[in-house]
């Protein structure tokens, strides 16, 4: 079984795939808001122009899905391959490592799924359909989506491709890509139980895991793109409905934290393995530890040898010290501290433009000149 196939393979250029779907997604939108007169407009409230939500999605959140293949995909294919040929995955639980993947493979590239996920998104914009209307009916907020006729709200062209196409298309992508972090997950989680060749003296402070908590760390540009979701549906509340800066600080915070829980959890299954690893090897490698230094402690204090530069005494008692150190050092959980406080500052950048919605960039630069002078 190869394992490439644990992975829908896109044969596609990646630049191809972002011009045909985000030319799908947003460019009729510019056209048909021509057509309704609702691209730039000061008859409605939020002109094409002025809604930061078709944006987002269609310019945005549609390149890094797609550009998240040529990322993630590759992550874990290479994660795959190390865990089963360095001997991570000894050779008696090879078989099944090979039967999970075949499983997983299965599941991932099942059509059914993928009908659920595309009724999925057909349903969720269905949902944002009413988020316009209620802004319409009962804030008074009118769209380049909607345009009365009568006493009803209907969509306009735009708003037709809009809720039909453009946000089913956007979601459908985000979704799939949930669905394999639901997969990798699994397949993790399946690994965390078999019997692995771990060792407390690797490098990596992991037992040779860290590669697992890198590879994990990049399924973050998913959840900037749920982050660029968020951020949009902010800013249309601040610009249209009258929130505040202030009122949304909470929920990013509270965005932030849980993106970054979610990202590790899988990371978690090797907690126990990790944690017996540590504590043997401080048991075995102390007891180890204290002989030698024993020995050194006989051969140069009581015996006072004087040949200590051109013994390797010495530098094979330092050798060890530092193999102990590092596995005093190991890590419970595969994740350098260091990547979370970088998960962070990057799960952050999607909201730094919402500060653009109480002050524009001139504002801003005026403060930085007023506090410098």
């Amino acid at each position: 079984m190869k394992i490439t196939n644990l992975i829908l393979s896109n044969d596609a250029n990646t630049t191809t795939r972002i011009l045909i779907l985000t030319g799908i997604a947003w460019l009729p939108l510019v056209v048909l808001t021509l057509i309704d007169g609702t691209f730039i407009t000061t008859d409605i409230t939020m002109p094409f122009v002025k809604d930061v939500i078709p944006y987002v999605r269609g310019l945005i959140v549609i390149p890094l899905l797609i550009m998240a293949d040529n990322v993630i995909e590759p992550m874990m294919l290479k994660t795959s391959a190390y865990l089963r040929s360095s001997g991570i995955v000894p050779v008696g639980e090879r078989a099944n490592f090979d039967q999970a993947l075949t499983r997983l493979t299965h599941l991932l590239n099942a059509k059914w799924l993928q009908v659920i996920l595309a009724l999925l998104a057909i349903l969720v914009s269905w949902i944002l359909q009413a988020d316009y209307v209620d802004m319409w009916t009962e804030r008074g907020v009118t769209s380049w989506a909607l345009h009365l006729e009568g006493d009803k709200v209907d969509e306009t062209l735009a708003g037709q491709w809009y809720l039909l196409v453009s946000s089913p298309l956007v979601s459908f992508l985000l979704y799939r890509w949930m669905w394999r972090f639901i997969v990798w997950s699994m397949l993790l989680f399946i690994v965390s139980r078999m019997k692995l060749d771990l060792y407390a003296s690797h490098t990596d402070l992991s037992g040779g895991l860290g590669i697992i908590g890198y590879g994990q760390s990049l399924f973050v540009i998913i959840f900037v793109v749920v982050a660029a979701l968020v951020s949009s549906d902010m800013a249309s509340n601040i610009l249209y409905e009258g929130e505040k800066l202030v009122d949304v600080k909470l929920v990013v915070l509270v965005f932030i934290t849980a993106s970054i829980i979610v990202i590790a959890a899988p990371l978690f299954f090797f907690t126990s393995k990790l944690v017996d690893l540590k504590r043997r090897a401080l048991a075995e490698y102390g007891m180890l530890q204290q002989q030698i230094s024993r020995d050194f402690h006989h051969h140069w204090v009581d015996d006072k040898a004087q040949e200590l530069v051109d013994s390797m005494q010495p530098s094979a008692m330092a050798d060890y010290s530092a193999v102990y150190e590092i596995a005093s050092s190991m890590r419970i959980v595969p994740l350098n501290p260091k990547t979370i406080i970088v998960l962070a500052a990057v799960l952050f950048v999607p909201f730094l433009p919402l500060a653009l919605t109480e002050q524009t960039i001139w504002d801003v630069l005026k403060m930085i000149g007023n506090s410098v002078l």
